[in-house]
């Protein structure tokens, strides 16, 4: 093989096996966030973990697999994603059709679809400590403060909603003039759920909430183990603690 030849297919072998060590670029779906997204970024936008968020919607996507009413086929996990948006800013339902281009009364579909198959998974995810589970969740709280017998720490939040009109709307005002649904939750030493009480309008007191309770009922009468820890918005009671206010000995 002449020379020139020889140097010409060394110099091409060499620019192929540099041409093999450079990386290929992987395409990423700008429709699925969850591409597009890096860790963080999904984490800002949706205030969700990536892994929460395929978690979920594998428990749910069987309730989403239908179409949109007069709409097309939209994947469960888009269906969620859109409506985990809407959950995670409070934009209008306008700003995240046009963010997702799709209409405004396809994500209200969506809201509703998403948010009642996430609701039908609350007996299955959300459960009081039973007596088998009291002394592993006792333990739990036990490590945090060195205080022993808590079962569980309650408290109430206001979720913010427009005026549900009618005779009854200012029931819903809360005392700082918004309009919300007053929710009472208690959690576990992992801070999950363990009760949920979302009934109740925006100017309802928290302690009018428990009491009226089953939770409220099945610990007055010793069906549920162990005390609970609340906030000086609270009674104290024997299945209640609440801080003292102030605290002037070291017990206390």
């Amino acid at each position: 093989m002449p020379c020139s030849r020889l140097a010409n297919f060394d110099y091409r072998r060499e620019r192929q096996i540099r041409v093999a060590k450079i990386p290929l670029t992987r395409l990423r779906d700008r429709q699925n966030p969850l591409e597009w997204f890096n860790a963080v970024e999904f984490k800002i936008r949706y205030h969700m973990y990536k892994e929460t968020a395929i978690f979920i919607t594998d428990l749910i996507s069987q309730d989403l697999s239908y179409r949109v009413p007069r709409g097309v086929y939209i994947p469960p996990v888009i269906q969620f994603l859109t409506v985990l948006r809407f959950y995670a800013t409070g934009n209008f339902q306008t700003d995240n059709a046009d963010l997702h281009q799709m209409s405004q009364p396809t994500i209200s579909n969506l809201v509703k679809r998403v948010s009642k198959a996430i609701a039908k998974l609350r007996g299955r995810l959300i459960h009081f400590p039973s007596f088998q589970e009291a002394d592993k969740v006792q333990q739990e709280f036990y490590k945090i403060a060195g205080f022993p017998g808590v079962i569980g720490s309650i408290d109430c939040t206001h979720i913010h909603i427009i005026s549900p009109g009618g005779d009854d709307a200012e029931l819903f005002r809360n005392r700082k003039g918004r309009f919300s649904v007053n929710v009472q939750a208690t959690c576990d030493a992992s801070l999950c759920f363990t009760n949920v009480v979302a009934r109740w309008y925006g100017s309802a007191h928290d302690s009018r909430i428990f009491e009226n309770s089953l939770l409220f009922d099945d610990l007055q009468n010793g069906r549920s183990p162990g005390l609970l820890v609340g906030d000086g918005g609270y009674p104290l009671l024997p299945f209640l603690l609440t801080p003292f206010e102030p605290p002037r000995t070291p017990s206390e």
